[in-house]
């Protein structure tokens, strides 16, 4: 399923210095223990430790091939399991999730609305030339600049200015006050590429012919486009004590499941995420490796429902309310899912709670089915009979499962519900092409942020604005509290401003949440060191990779 996305803050991190209570689990050493298919505790975070050097390793590329590994060009998982291992983020996200000092040593405040960042000296690009404050402010001055087209632009509209102001410095100018922007350069919008090649790369950079010049643990190999993606280990690495285990890393994509599972059981494929819930009963008998599952709320991903449109049947907030009263969550997440994946009742559910989750808990109410209630409330809107056209991208079987268990809950409430499959390239242009989406009511999709930090799943979904905002909702109480969310670092306090903003998404429904998916992650046996969490979209996790 193509994933839409917007950067969040890791546990609500403030500043390097400020790293709450929910961050301060370890990472396991040991991998969990139980059957074929771990359950992993909520303090595990990584498979393992590696001890040992190996050479090539393998690993599920996930879905289809990277478009571009421009760090900004497009961000869905086959983009974001790479990209952070050849040109990482300003500030480094651990497997649980902790913000650290990388290419940035320090992030200080000066004030409200400034900035300050601290580059690391001593650092180069795989060809040699050394890293500087002009590369840096480069590369992120590039979230706004149009003609780039930066997916993470969004998170930058409170920005006004980005500024080198000597070979180690960086400031960053606000339009308002913002506490919250450490994250947004902990993922992939604050990945640093090197000014000169980039620029002479033009609209080349990133493509499988030319590449990118980053500073990574791993450096570009070869990418043919299709089926394989090389890197290689970088020699002259900076950090010396995350130097990769691993010679080199090929990222295969298997057409099909079948070739996936048979990849996985026959050791032709070392590892990967995202392990699709249709092979899990397969790979249990795998004598090669395992699954491990993590525990519920291990990663904040949203499967949502997303509004296409401003016009149409679901225009009507009460048409909305009616279908989701009717979505048999529990048991998409039971059967689809193979018990990989929760019931979603906000748009902002535990997976995304990295700090104050007692006060999210206290106030997420589960959606209670209610087939009489959802009638009146179609009958309301004069619904009845009333055409539904949902799409979905035919590539993944849990998409097509999940939109036909939606199809057949809309029409027990009276409504005509119709599914439309379309291929990959054409489901993506439903999230940048309104022309697009014209003909669909609504359509699904995984919607994630890369930390957990409710403030811009909720931006993202349900803020003015916000990327997956498609049908123009606006709510002046939810853009009001958001906004204070921004400026507020007391983490209880942006949780009440924040649940201030859910229950008007939850009324409105700008976007149906269905179920938060867990993290699911296959590894060889031979190899230790994966990650357990989402963190692997944000962060060079393949360096950790090695022999047991």
């Amino acid at each position: 399923m193509a994933a839409t996305r917007l950067v969040t803050a890791a546990c609500g991190a403030a500043s390097l210095a400020i790293l709450l209570a929910a961050c301060s689990g370890s990472s396991s050493s040991k991998s969990p223990t139980g059957g074929a298919v771990k359950g992993a505790s909520k303090s595990t975070f990584q498979i393992g430790t590696a001890h040992s050097s190996v050479g090539n390793v393998n690993w599920y590329g996930d879905y289809r091939p990277p478009i571009s590994l421009d760090p900004l060009a497009l961000a869905d998982y086959p983009e974001e399991t790479v990209i952070p291992n050849l040109c990482e983020p300003l500030l480094r996200v651990g497997p649980n999730y902790a913000i650290t000092p990388g290419l940035a040593t320090a992030t200080d405040y000066t004030d409200a609305t400034h900035l300050k960042l601290t580059i690391r000296s001593g650092v180069k690009f795989w060809d040699g030339t050394p890293m500087t404050a002009t590369d840096v402010a480069y590369s992120l001055n590039r979230n706004l600049d149009p003609k780039v087209a930066s997916n993470y632009a969004a998170n930058y509209q409170r920005v006004s200015s980005i500024v080198a102001n000597n070979p180690t410095t960086v400031t960053i100018t606000f339009k308002q006050p913002t506490t919250e922007f450490n994250a947004v350069l902990a993922t992939l919008s604050g990945a640093v590429v090197e000014k000169a090649f980039t620029t002479k790369a033009g609209r080349a950079f990133g493509s499988p012919q030319k590449g990118v010049m980053c500073t990574g643990p791993f450096t570009y190999g070869s990418f043919d486009g299709t089926s394989k993606l090389v890197m290689n280990k970088n020699p002259n690495y900076w950090d010396s004590a995350h130097a990769p285990h691993a010679s080199s890393f090929t990222f295969l994509y298997p057409a099909d499941p079948s070739a996936l599972a048979n990849a996985f059981t026959s050791g032709k494929v070392d590892g990967g995420f995202n392990v699709p819930s249709g092979l899990l009963s397969t790979l249990k008998s795998s004598t090669t490796g395992q699954t491990y599952v993590g525990a519920a709320g291990s990663t904040p991903e949203n499967v949502d429902l997303l509004i296409a449109k401003d016009t149409g049947t679901l225009s009507d907030v009460r048409v909305r309310q009616a279908l989701s009263m009717v979505i048999d969550r529990a048991g998409i997440a039971k059967t689809v899912y193979n018990n990989t994946a929760d019931p979603l009742y906000r748009l902002s559910g535990p997976g995304v709670w990295g700090y104050a989750k007692p006060t999210f808990q206290a106030a997420y109410t589960p959606i209670t089915d209610n087939l009489d209630a959802a009638k009146k409330l179609i009958a309301q809107a004069g619904a009845a009979g009333k055409s539904v056209t949902l799409g979905y991208p035919t590539g993944d079987a849990q998409s097509t499962q999940i939109t036909t268990v939606i199809q057949q809950a809309g029409d027990s409430i009276g409504l005509r519900m119709k599914i439309q499959g379309l291929p990959n390239q054409q489901y993506g242009s439903l999230f940048a092409d309104a022309k697009a989406r014209k003909p669909f009511d609504a359509f699904l999709t995984k919607s994630y942020v890369e930390l957990p930090e409710p403030l811009f799943q909720d931006s993202l979904l349900g803020g003015t604005g916000g990327d997956n905002n498609f049908s123009g909702y606006s709510n002046g109480t939810v853009d009001a509290a958001l906004n204070k969310a921004w400026a507020t670092t007391d983490p209880t306090a942006r949780a009440t401003l924040l649940i201030t903003a859910e229950k008007e998404l939850a009324k409105d429904l700008p976007a149906i949440p269905i179920v938060q998916p867990r993290s699911t992650v296959y590894l060889s046996s031979k190899l230790a060191g994966a990650t357990l969490s989402f963190s692997f979209m944000a962060s060079p996790w393949a360096a950790a990779v090695g022999g047991r």
